[in-house]
């Protein structure tokens, strides 16, 4: 599972009204403006829609649509062979700031110049859906959809961080008034964060087989909390931004950190059982405990704030912590009686972090006219081939 995104709205715009001409494009540039109107039409209704009825899917294709006409307006503007009368505005509506806590209305639609603002925001609603369908399909829980989810994740981040990369540094008109998704270091964050949530994926897909360590499982959990850690980073480091960013959000980095380092705790202390060595396995489930009631704990004391699925992950996993710890209390103190080492002992008995996934190579989809560059390559665009 990842963050839970609200996808965000968009003013409506026809591409014909910034040309100096549309020739040789004429047909091509009001196919681009038709089916940005159906993206747009597209994610109206879905604000509409229960939560139950939401089709994701519908969001995907239809971006997956339009995303090659407006590569290729980019590519047109880019190489002059389209010449702007005046500059291209298209206005999105921010999702992943505090306005509404801040002003206690909805966040405006913020309207923002140059067609790369218009690429930004779509290849991040295009990641959000993904993300959303992700979530949807592993509420079935079956080992089948785990390494597709992975991999769904793992595109999702490499698309985070093209528009880190490589979209945002060729903005060139940037208002004072920018959303906080158009600051870099925020995809690059959310890029981060969602390696880190595919990584998670795997892992469960791993313990199904168990056929891993318990030590390499604790690694693996480490790699996992030190990629929120600096996605957390990246996102408290942003300055300037017109609104804050979405305390949802940083609610979900900081139990993110907190639940995935008490996993790694769990499983120390598994190792140290299996390894024979009490002191540490009671040591270690302590510790674990004590994290996963933190993370609930902070959750009750912020009304305001969703219960984030992290929290309520941690719920379920404090009953089988609980009775491990009992178990492992009760051989060391009829058996062992190893003496139980100190926080501080314990936080030196901690391992470096592993990684579990590479990520993947983002390539934007070939233009459907202009200047053709063939960007194919090994590696699929998009998510063509996708699981469904």
């Amino acid at each position: 599972m990842s963050y839970p995104y609200s996808l965000p709205t968009t003013g409506s715009l026809s591409f014909v009204d910034f040309v100096d001409s549309a020739e040789p494009y004429s047909a091509e540039i009001s196919d681009a403006t038709a089916r940005r109107g159906r993206l747009r039409h597209v994610l109206k209704e879905f604000k509409k829609e229960t939560q139950s009825s939401r089709d994701y899917s519908l969001i995907m294709n239809t971006i997956e649509e339009y995303l090659p006409y407006l590569v290729s307006i980019v590519n047109c503007i880019e190489t002059k062979q389209l010449v702007l009368k005046k500059n291209i505005e298209t206005s999105w509506r921010t999702t992943l700031s505090d306005h509404i806590i801040h002003t206690g209305s909805n966040a405006p639609r913020v309207a923002c110049r140059d067609i790369q603002y218009e690429l930004i925001f779509v290849l991040m609603t295009y990641a959000y859906a993904c993300t959303l369908q992700t979530n949807h399909l592993l509420k079935e829980d079956t080992s089948a959809l785990y390494n597709k989810a992975a991999d769904m994740l793992n595109t999702v981040a490499s698309i985070f961080h093209f528009v880190a990369n490589d979209v945002i540094p060729s903005w060139k008109d940037i208002p004072d008034n920018r959303p906080i998704e158009t600051i870099r270091e925020f995809p690059a964050a959310l890029s981060k964060m969602t390696l880190a949530d595919a990584q998670a994926v795997a892992i469960n897909k791993a313990l199904m087989s168990n056929s891993i360590s318990k030590s390499l499982i604790a690694k693996l959990y480490i790699g996992v909390a030190d990629q929120y850690q600096m996605a957390y980073g990246l996102i408290t480091s942003i300055n300037g931004a017109h609104d804050p960013v979405s305390t949802d959000l940083i609610k979900y980095l900081t139990d993110g950190v907190l639940f995935y380092k008490a996993m790694a705790k769990k499983y120390l202390a598994m190792h140290a059982n299996d390894s024979q060595k009490m002191g540490q396995a009671v040591g270690f489930a302590k510790e674990c405990k004590a994290d996963l009631r933190l993370l609930q704990h902070s959750s009750l004391s912020k009304k305001h704030l969703k219960k984030s699925a992290i929290a309520l992950k941690a719920s379920r996993e404090e009953e089988s912590v609980n009775e491990m710890l009992s178990r492992y209390t009760m051989i060391n103190d009829t058996v062992s009686y190893e003496s139980v080492p100190s926080r501080q002992d314990l936080q030196q008995l901690i391992p470096g972090g592993r990684g579990l996934l590479e990520l993947k190579h983002y390539i934007l989809p070939n233009p459907a006219f202009g200047p053709f560059n063939e960007r194919k390559s090994d590696k699929s665009y998009l998510l063509e081939g996708r699981y469904f």
